[in-house]
């Protein structure tokens, strides 16, 4: 999950396919601080057409946290948009580190999902087979679906799979507030605490403990259907022990 809840909650990723021209596009892009330093940037793109998204996330480290492992993700998702909650159709996920890169990709087809590649240890592919369900999605179309929950993006629960790792994320609600001048949004926001649980896969494997985040969202645009689409704008946390704070630093909404 550690480098996982961003490309989760902040993309995470071009189309693999066309559904119409597009209706307007929002960009997003984060920084990931952790003291005075800015260790990652995150850059996620969301092309809205009139029944599906196709998005884009790049998760870069950056600064000081290169000399000790320079790393990159890079994620695309494709998800059909209507009158209920977006529906996966496509995701692909491209880890890349000193130590080589890994990849996945995960469609959806009548509902049912297939995903490569497999993992060669029998008792995580029977841990993720037994994890997954009708409704578990991939971390953008995860965003979608928690951004256009209704008049607030919490509460809400979400079964998530990012073709290594399933998990859930739970959000419950804590009011309305405010951000400060570091994000670039001005007005309201949700309040939200998010708890991700392992429940299938690498992590959950190897005992991995769940964690919580505090994370903000803004109503920062609407879709065709007329939903409101949330996205968090401010997120908190610690990451082994060391405090953490992504947040937007630039919004671009164009119709």
């Amino acid at each position: 999950m550690r480098n996982t809840f961003f490309p989760a909650l902040a993309l995470v990723f071009l189309g693999l396919l066309a559904h119409g021209a597009a209706a307007g596009q929002v960009a997003v892009n984060y920084k990931v601080d952790v003291g005075p330093m800015t260790l990652t940037t995150i850059k996620f793109v969301l092309d809205i057409g009139p029944d599906a998204v196709n998005s884009k996330a790049r998760i870069k480290s950056g600064g000081i946290a290169n000399l000790f492992s320079e790393y990159s993700v890079v994620a695309e998702a494709t998800s059909l948009i209507g009158n209920g909650a977006p529906q996966p159709v496509s995701f692909r996920l491209v880890r890349e580190r000193d130590s080589g890169v890994r990849k996945a990709k995960l469609t959806w087809a009548d509902g049912v999902l297939t995903y490569e590649p497999q993992s060669d240890k029998p008792e995580r592919r029977e841990s993720i087979a037994r994890a997954l369900n009708a409704n578990v999605t991939d971390p953008i179309t995860a965003v979608l679906r928690i951004g256009t929950a209704g008049e607030t993006p919490c509460p809400s629960v979400h079964d998530v799979f990012d073709g290594r790792d399933v998990f859930e994320l739970a959000l419950t609600g804590k009011g309305s507030g405010t951000v400060d001048e570091t994000v670039d949004y001005r007005g309201a926001v949700q309040l939200c605490e998010v708890r991700w649980t392992p429940i299938g896969g690498r992590a959950k494997e190897k005992n991995v403990p769940g964690d919580s985040y505090d994370v903000a969202f803004a109503p920062v645009d609407r879709l065709p259907t007329g939903q409101q689409l949330w996205l968090p704008v401010d997120l908190t946390g610690s990451l082994k022990g060391l405090p953490f704070r992504a947040y937007a630093d630039t919004i671009e909404v164009v119709d």
